[in-house]
């Protein structure tokens, strides 16, 4: 039964009940509507009030002024043109070291490790994911950029160091897309070039990645985003210099590190300014989400048009007197001919025609060729050399990990203490415990879970059954995508021109909740739609052929069935909150105290660690908060897998 014929049953047990029933599931349909268009509204606003924000700046000194090369707002200067070019600098030269470790941890992964070993990296390359951002910079600050100084001479701030930064952070997402890439891959697409005599490492770089090229450019296009939108860890490492670098160990500043170290004492112009950078992000943000839509659209509409492709290409081939088996081939003018045998026959369209070269004396032709004297070894030999490189990418992604664990966790366990955990800062050193940040943490983010989690799943249920593909379910998902990828320091500025100044909200934990919540809506609408689907659609035809109306069938049937991936994506939504910075940094305030109502101000674990860390005022409390918020983070990562994998098994059982 097809989703057509399904909403047609649906339809017709709903003409056989009472008009208030009718009302009623209509009602509910437009809820579901009304609150997948929140996603559409989200991001207009979040363009409209940095764009309106930006308004003085761009009026007062135009728009050719705005995008020259000097920044300095005491000498009334409001150039972006160095600090774009200084977001650009440092994407591309993460791009450059993380995308080959990235593609070759996820080749690693899914055509060389075997399953155990392959599940061990994977693991830990979610681990990565769940790394707070403010971790990482304090990983450069400490480890990275004394490093980079003995290398360069310098003090260690600047491009280089955050290229370090950005790649360890935007591996563990390059290589999970490209792995869901090459997992879309057949089987026998492999299993045809290990049967020509290919090694793997020509199947692997002359099958599977042109094969899968199109997913693995969305997986660098999302990489991309990553890198331009992030801001603490540069931040703490990008040496906060507005002016175009000299070379890759010279201080540079960027677009988002500019608005995070300016907002907080900025006014006026300079104010203006800042708002109009991130109206420039948010912009960049939107157009990397077109084209990984655009790329992956092309590719869907290419898988479905593959079948009919490959039929008129050997129909062609047919009829140009050979059948071979990439259709590029012509036959010789000499060529022999040869016996007609079962291979001779076009498997598509059924004709017999007589062939230059049949399939299998083509196989046995290419084999032989292989087999002369030193093409074995050479072969052999390059595909040891290939192999043993992918294996390098996995041990390096894995390296990384237990580096930043270890380094964090050796530096932090003398700290912990129950004192510690529980008790009180105090003095200008910040001495003593931090469990009123532990505390606002969490409270800002069970606010903003109760806030996001039935928006995003009513979303979903709009989305997967009751929508119809059409221009406004396109714009509703591209909506999501964009707010899923905006930069967390343009979600700081929304929050803060929005639900602070507009709203009247102040520095509270309901301005940081609702800023956190657009953020997780994302994550959780695009987890319980994937897992709605992921439910049979014979259990609903049963449930419609008892007389079940449409909402009855999702709410007794369908969210139950779908529940444990719904709560896995709400736990991973939870993990990324607890983890963020910029959003909640100029939303939320600083002050340290037990926060008791929503309106209350406080500081979180993180931006208490970023006050640590980059003033130096306690290193130790420091080390000791960060252990905390990653011990926090990777037990949230952690029973969102095991509640994944206890439903995977649970249906595998059924």
């Amino acid at each position: 039964m097809s989703e057509e014929m399904e909403e047609s049953v649906a339809s017709s047990n709903l003409k056989q009940v009472s008009k208030s029933t009718r009302l009623k599931e209509l009602a509910l349909k437009n809820l579901f509507l009304t609150c997948a268009c929140v996603a559409v509204l989200a991001v207009v606003l979040i363009f409209v009030f940095t764009f309106w924000k930006a308004i003085p700046v761009l009026t007062d000194i135009g728009l050719g002024e705005f995008f020259s090369l000097k920044w300095a707002p005491a000498e009334g200067s409001y150039g972006i043109l160095a600090l774009l070019a200084g977001s650009g600098i440092v994407t591309v030269g993460a791009l450059a070291i993380g995308v080959p470790l990235a593609v070759g941890c996820a080749v690693f992964l899914t055509e060389i490790a075997g399953k155990r070993l392959a599940n061990v990296v994977s693991t830990a390359v979610d681990l990565l994911a769940g790394v707070p951002s403010v971790v990482y910079g304090f990983f450069g600050l400490v480890i990275l950029r004394p490093l980079v100084a003995s290398l360069t001479g310098g003090l260690g701030f600047g491009a280089l160091t955050v290229w370090l930064v950005l790649a360890i952070m935007i591996v563990p997402t390059i290589t999970t897309l490209t792995m869901d890439a090459l997992r879309s891959i057949p089987m026998g697409i492999r299993e045809a070039s290990f049967a020509m005599g290919a090694t793997r490492w020509q199947t692997i770089y002359k099958v599977v990645l042109p094969a899968a090229k199109m997913g693995i450019v969305n997986a660098v296009v999302l990489g991309m985003g990553r890198a331009i939108g992030e801001t603490m860890a540069v931040l703490m490492v990008v040496g906060n210099a507005p002016v175009i670098p000299g070379g890759i160990a010279s201080p540079l500043s960027t677009l988002t590190s500019q608005i995070a170290l300016d907002m907080g004492y900025s006014s006026g112009l300079h104010r203006s300014a800042l708002f109009g950078m991130g109206a420039v992000l948010f912009i960049i943000s939107a157009a990397l989400v077109g084209i990984v839509r655009f790329l992956s659209s092309a590719r869907e509409s290419g898988r479905g048009h593959s079948r009919h492709r490959r039929a008129k290409a050997a129909d062609r081939a047919v009829v140009a007197g050979g059948v071979n088996f990439d259709h590029a081939e012509q036959p010789t003018e000499h060529a022999p001919q040869a016996t007609l045998t079962a291979d001779d026959v076009t498997p598509v369209t059924g004709t017999v025609t007589q062939v230059s070269e049949g399939s299998r004396a083509r196989i046995k032709r290419l084999l032989a060729q292989g087999a002369k004297p030193g093409a074995s070894k050479n072969k052999n030999r390059t595909n040891d050399v290939m192999i043993g490189v992918f294996r390098a990418a996995g041990v390096v992604t894995a390296a990384v990990l237990v580096m930043i664990i270890a380094f964090v966790a050796v530096n932090g366990m003398p700290v912990m203490s129950l004192d510690f955990i529980f008790g009180w800062p105090h003095g200008v050193n910040a001495e003593g415990g931090i469990f009123p940040t532990i505390v606002s943490t969490l409270y800002v983010t069970a606010l903003a879970m109760l806030i996001c989690t039935p928006i995003a799943v009513l979303a979903a249920v709009y989305l997967a059954e009751y929508a119809k593909q059409g221009r406004l379910v396109t714009f509703i998902r591209y909506a999501a995508d964009t707010l899923s990828s905006v930069p967390s320091i343009v979600m700081g500025l929304f929050g803060y021109a929005m639900f602070v100044e507009a709203m009247g909200l102040g520095l509270s934990m309901l301005s940081a909740a609702l800023a956190l919540a657009l953020m997780m809506l994302p994550i959780v609408m695009r987890t319980t739609e994937e897992a709605i689907r992921a439910v049979p659609r014979y259990i609903r035809w049963g449930a419609y052929g008892l007389g079940a109306t449409k909402w009855q069938v999702v709410s007794k049937i369908v969210l139950p069935s779908a529940f444990p991936r719904i709560a896995t994506g709400i736990v991973l939504a939870i993990g990324r909150a607890i983890g963020e910075t910029a959003v909640v940094l100029y939303t939320m305030g600083q002050a340290i105290n037990l926060p008791l109502t929503p309106l209350d101000s406080g500081r979180p674990m993180t931006i208490h660690l970023y006050q640590l860390a980059n003033e130096g005022i306690n290193m130790q409390a420091a080390y000791g908060t960060a252990l905390l918020l990653m011990l926090m983070i990777l037990a949230f990562n952690l029973f969102a897998r095991y509640i994944s994998r206890r439903s995977a098994s649970k249906a595998k059982g059924n």
